[in-house]
């Protein structure tokens, strides 16, 4: 029973709307109505700035740290994963934002941070190449959620149950990201940078 209630609290917690808060309350600004429409910080920069988007994913990373950090003292790694990836639902599918949500990135790597840090911050060092090489942030945010369940493998192999957890949360992220594959199939993604004239 505690157990599920902690799966409830992480999944509350998840749906923070946090870019939206800071959107209305900062800026007066609902970022849903701008941009791709997504309340992550991805959007949150390219509407309120680099400064809001920073914020905003800092905050989307930290919220998830609490349940999977007391998950993880309480009941061990393997359940901690699976508390993570309640609330990374909660962030998806959020109760306070009508059920419509960001795409889980910054949620992904902040439960990666409380199971093992390493295989959140080598794939964050990653993302960020991949984002000027590759010039997508979501293509790049798509591979390093790949790449951290995998080097979570690496680093923790005895955890196998939150390894199935974390490779089954990343291919979440990428289910999440299913109109960002179809634009890059289409050659319309949003790009880091555009080109110059």
């Amino acid at each position: 029973m505690k157990i599920f209630l902690l799966a409830v609290l992480s999944y509350i917690i998840g749906s923070f709307p946090t870019g939206v808060v800071i959107g209305k309350k900062f800026y007066n600004i609902d970022i849903r109505e701008h941009g791709s429409k997504n309340m992550g910080g991805t959007n949150a920069g390219r509407v309120l700035g680099k400064k809001a988007g920073i914020i905003v994913t800092v905050i989307d990373i930290a919220k998830l740290m609490i349940p999977t950090y007391l998950a993880r003292r309480y009941y061990g790694i393997d359940i901690a994963a699976i508390i993570g990836a309640c609330g990374m639902v909660g962030h998806a599918y959020p109760v306070f934002a009508k059920f419509k949500g960001g795409k889980c990135v910054s949620s992904y790597m902040g439960v990666m941070l409380v199971l093992n840090p390493l295989s959140a911050l080598i794939p964050f060092a990653i993302w960020n190449i991949l984002k000027y090489v590759l010039n997508y942030v979501s293509l790049s945010s798509m591979i390093a959620c790949v790449l951290s369940a995998f080097l979570f493998k690496f680093f923790s192999p005895e955890n196998q149950i939150a390894f199935y957890v974390m490779l089954a949360a990343a291919f979440f992220v990428i289910f999440l990201h299913r109109a960002n594959i179809k634009r890059l199939l289409n050659g319309t993604e949003n790009k880091t940078r555009k080109k110059q004239a």
